[in-house]
């Protein structure tokens, strides 16, 4: 079963599924190039974007282009699938490159800390073993730019807007004459899962992308997930003044947790990680519906880099 919803005469949104209980949002583009904002994991080509294609008549082995947000498996996992079938071309920002080629390299640097901080280093190799089946590594032809536009035709020209924080190479995908930004992961409100905690990161330079976002002028928000917020209902796809306030909210987020952590830190600072994180998720707690793993006392459904990061951040401040 695959979702689309053609909400442009040229921008199809493709709901793809992976794991338990994973979805990621992609984008098929029709300029003269036939173009797609990330792939998904290894079998959303087959799985997804297939079936939609050709309910339009075309089929895999036209993509011309895979435009990637970022090299996360859930987004460029599929792009290898993508490329045997088309022999298209992958571009990402040069940031992303080497996670996207070096699934191990990728594990490493956004998931084995979780293993490490709470103290289950024993399964992370199983752990790894079973995450590296939902993607395989990328090619990448083209590292982009900040401020490169990408001509696709029939007047798609897109932006490259670098949008650090979720990771440093993050970038947005801006249609300026539209006021239709692909954003990937680089606003991602409270979470993509309920009970969860966003994933930032790097959170001393989230704010930043976000004050850059705002300064858009956008009609049309595309998300790469159903991000749950303060107010708003998940819809990836968010219209006017509710994309605006979604940008908003993210911030907002984003500021309740590293205050949280900043407190924490101040009245904690010989407490390990994991204490300070107790202390702030108390505090978290009384904004955001966050579910606990009773075994670690971290959120069960992801945002450990949030809390990390910022844990970093003000220990740093500290000269601890």
């Amino acid at each position: 079963m695959h979702s689309d919803f053609k909400f442009h005469p040229q921008v199809t949104q493709i709901g793809a599924y992976f794991g338990p209980s994973g979805h990621v949002e992609l984008y098929l583009l029709e300029g003269d190039t036939l173009a797609l904002i990330d792939t998904g994991c290894v079998d959303t080509p087959e799985r997804f974007i297939a079936p939609v294609l050709k309910e339009r008549g075309r089929d895999l082995k036209e993509v011309q282009l895979i435009l990637n947000t970022h090299g996360h498996f859930d987004h460029a996992g599929g792009n290898a699938r993508v490329v045997a079938a088309s022999k298209c071309e992958v571009w990402m920002s040069a940031y992303e490159a080497a996670a996207a080629k070096d699934l191990d390299l990728q594990f490493d640097q956004y998931f084995l800390p979780d293993y490490h901080l709470t103290n289950r280093t024993h399964l992370a190799e199983a752990a790894r073993a079973e995450w590296k089946k939902q993607a395989e590594p990328s090619p990448v032809n083209r590292q982009l730019q900040a401020g490169e536009v990408l001509n696709l035709g029939r007047g798609v020209e897109l932006h490259v807007v670098p949008t650090p924080g979720h990771t440093l190479g993050s970038i947005c995908f801006y249609w300026e004459r539209e006021g239709i930004l692909f954003s990937g992961d680089s606003v991602v409100g409270g979470s993509s899962k309920p009970g969860g905690l966003p994933l930032i990161f790097h959170p001393e330079i989230y704010e930043d992308s976000l004050d850059l976002v705002e300064k858009l002028d956008i009609n049309v928000l595309c998300l790469s997930h159903h991000y749950v917020s303060l107010s708003l209902p998940p819809e990836s796809v968010k219209f006017g003044r509710t994309g605006k306030r979604f940008v908003q909210e993210s911030r907002e987020i984003a500021r309740l947790i590293s205050a949280a952590m900043e407190n924490a830190v101040r009245a904690h600072a010989d407490a390990p990680f994991l204490g300070a994180a107790a202390s702030a998720l108390t505090k978290i707690k009384e904004r955001l519906p966050v579910t606990l793993n009773t075994e670690t006392g971290v959120p069960a459904d992801g945002g450990l880099g949030a809390l990390y990061g910022n844990w970093r951040r003000y220990m740093r401040h500290r000269g601890l």
